[in-house]
C-alpha cells in the first residue's frame, strides 16, 4: 500500500512504502543472450584458431568482451523506492525522482519477453537516461509516475 503523498515532490506522485526491485531483462533474453554467448564460442572453437595469432587473441577478445556484457544482463537489477530510480549495470545508473522533468515507459506489447522494456527518463538539467524492466508490476508503478508527471505538467 503506498504510503501518503512524499512531501518533497513537486508532482503528484506516491511511491510505494516499500522498494520495488525487479530483473532488468527478462528469462527469455537472459537465455537467449547466453545462447548466443556459448554458440560462439562453439563456432570460435570448430574454426580451429590458431590462439597464438592476432586472429586468435582478437576472437578471445570479442568474446570476452560479450561475456562480460551478458554476465551484465544476468545480474542486471532495477529499483524504484521513495528517493530514486535505480539500475545496476556495468555502470550503475540512478536518477531521484525530484529530479525528474520527463518519463516515458517505452515496450512493444506482445513482445516484452524478448524485447526488455525500457523507461526513459529526462531529469530537470535536460540529462537523458534509460533503464530496462523486465517486471510487470513495476512497469505499471512507472507508468503511474509517467502519469503523475504529465499531470503536474499540463495544469493550469
Amino acid at each position: 500500500m503506498p504510503h501518503p503523498e512524499t512531501p518533497s515532490l513537486p508532482y503528484p506522485y506516491q511511491a510505494p512504502a516499500m522498494p520495488m526491485i525487479a530483473p532488468a531483462f527478462g528469462w527469455v533474453f537472459k537465455a537467449l543472450a547466453w545462447f548466443i554467448l556459448l554458440s560462439l564460442l562453439a563456432w570460435f572453437w570448430r574454426l580451429n584458431l590458431d590462439w597464438n595469432s592476432r586472429q586468435g587473441a582478437l576472437s578471445a577478445v570479442v568474446w570476452a568482451m560479450m561475456a562480460f556484457i551478458v554476465w551484465h544482463i544476468q545480474r542486471s537489477r532495477t529499483s524504484l523506492d521513495t528517493d530514486a530510480i535505480e539500475q545496476t549495470w556495468m555502470w550503475q545508473r540512478r536518477v531521484t525522482l525530484r529530479e525528474l522533468a520527463y518519463v516515458k515507459v517505452m515496450r512493444i506489447r506482445g513482445l516484452e519477453f524478448l524485447i526488455a522494456p525500457r523507461i526513459y527518463v529526462r531529469n530537470l538539467a535536460g540529462k537523458f537516461s534509460f533503464f530496462y524492466c523486465s517486471n510487470r508490476a513495476m512497469l505499471d508503478e512507472f507508468t503511474r509516475l509517467a502519469d503523475a508527471l504529465k499531470m503536474h505538467e499540463q495544469r493550469p
